[in-house]
């Protein structure tokens, strides 16, 4: 019976961990996810509208990630930036929200662990968002 707390407890933890993952790179995933729904609805089959939504997730990915790197001005940085760290923060509120609303009771308790969240894993999409061109600038050099 102990060993089955135990893996509970691994499955339990390992599943938030893929929740803020996901929270993470949310504007890949919404992209991914939109266009495999908007191509199986018009009538491709499952299939192909699975592959060009991963796809889509990782263009949307690579071209932002790309930009960053690309650009020397601090302003389209900054709005690459805002176009990744946003949804992350919309998905990091709902998913830290959707979590401790099992073990808190709706307030202003609630809401402000959600908006720390939010901020954390907003926080956390600029930072690997920037990290790829901190270390592209370090093995060029």
């Amino acid at each position: 019976m102990t060993i089955f707390l135990v893996l509970g407890l691994f499955a339990g933890l390992y599943m938030l961990w893929l929740l803020f993952s996901l929270a993470v790179y949310a504007l890949p995933l919404y992209a991914g996810i939109g266009l495999a729904f908007w191509m199986r609805g018009v009538g491709f089959g499952y299939a192909p509208s699975i592959l060009a939504g991963f796809a889509a997730g990782f263009a949307t990915l690579f071209a932002g990630q790309m930009l960053f790197t690309l650009y020397a001005s601090p302003l389209m940085r900054l709005a690459v930036a805002l176009l990744f760290a946003v949804p992350a923060g919309v998905a990091g509120y709902h998913a830290v929200h959707g979590v401790m609303g099992l073990a808190i009771v709706p307030g202003a308790t609630l809401t402000v662990l959600s908006s720390l969240g939010a901020a954390l894993i907003a926080g956390t999409a600029w930072t690997r968002l920037a990290g790829l061109e901190a270390a592209t600038l370090a093995t060029a050099k």
